[in-house]
């Protein structure tokens, strides 16, 4: 069974492959004012979604905001960006003994003057539930009657045992 993957390790691994590859502050918490360019915010956001008793789904979804310094705030410089974001994660990215595979990688601009650069990157992913250990006893043996009347309005009656180690 695989181990569960937790996503702060998937936030730190990409932070730093970005520190890596940009040589730039990563700000993993929102700062306002007097941040230094050029720099990457990064946030992350979770879903979950029961699919089974035993398993669930997941999905990551990390937005990294890029800052550029003044100078490199044009078309060009954004879209360098985004081809070095791509090839630090061409197919997924290390959680723990795992590796996940990310859906997309999508870019946008944002802000008043669309001069900020927004790459969202979705991992999506499939998780076993742990299971707790069962505090109730053991049945040793269930006895059961079923009445059936098999369309017939003829009822029948189906009696027997299950023992503990008949299952």
């Amino acid at each position: 069974m695989a181990k569960r993957v937790k996503q702060v390790e998937i936030l730190m691994n990409i932070m730093k492959s970005l520190s890596e590859e940009f040589r730039c502050q990563i700000y993993s918490d929102e700062v306002r004012e007097k941040f230094k360019r050029p720099c990457f915010f990064v946030a992350a956001t979770s879903v979950m979604t029961p699919q089974t008793v035993n398993w669930m789904k997941k999905e990551l979804t990390v937005i990294l905001t890029y800052y550029a310094d003044g100078q490199n705030q044009n078309e060009v410089h954004y879209l360098d960006v985004v081809d070095r974001v791509q090839d630090l994660f061409p197919v997924g990215v290390s959680a723990g003994e795992r590796y996940l595979k990310i859906d997309t990688i999508e870019d946008d601009r944002v802000g008043e003057e669309d001069d900020i650069l927004q790459i969202t990157i979705t991992i999506p992913y499939m998780e076993s539930v742990p299971k707790k250990a069962s505090t109730a006893e053991m049945l040793e043996e269930i006895s059961i009657d079923f009445i059936h009347d098999g369309g017939r309005h003829e009822q029948e009656l189906f009696s027997g045992d299950i023992k503990s180690d008949s299952v």
